[in-house]
């Protein structure tokens, strides 16, 4: 299985993008040999409609910064675990999640979706933000 990671650039080195809906890439990224695709962005004005070009691919792990909870619903409907790791690289953020590192989400990150109006967040961390969090490494 492949990771679709949200990531601020094109390549392993890229910080993970601080919200999924505004990530300029999508890295495919396959965790066992580094080798991946680039995608361009889903669009921040309707990220659910164009994650569905990812449904039919060999993906069940996502790996954001922040994520809403309608597109949050629409990734753990189709059954994909999906993993916050704000603050790392493409490359630390798989290896952690490959790992066993780090925890899947049970919620959304955020509140409400940017695009309603929302932003703040703190919607229901569930159990993965913070693991691969710099603050939290004590």
């Amino acid at each position: 299985m492949k990771y679709l990671v949200a990531a601020s650039a094109a390549d392993l080195d890229a910080k993970i993008s601080k919200r999924f809906g505004h990530a300029n890439y999508f890295l495919i990224v396959d965790p066992e040999t580094f080798e991946f695709e680039v995608k361009t962005s889903v669009g921040e004005n309707d990220p659910s409609r164009g994650i569905g070009r990812y449904f039919n691919q060999d993906i069940k792990t996502v790996i954001v910064g922040n994520i809403g909870p309608g597109i949050f619903t629409s990734m753990s409907n189709t059954g994909w675990q999906i993993y916050s790791c704000i603050g790392l690289t493409v490359r630390e953020a798989v290896e952690k999640v490959r790992d066993g590192l780090v925890s899947a989400l049970t919620a959304s990150t955020m509140k409400h979706s940017i695009r309603n109006g929302g932003g703040g967040a703190g919607g229901g961390r569930g159990q993965g933000r913070g693991n691969g969090h710099p603050r939290n490494k004590r």
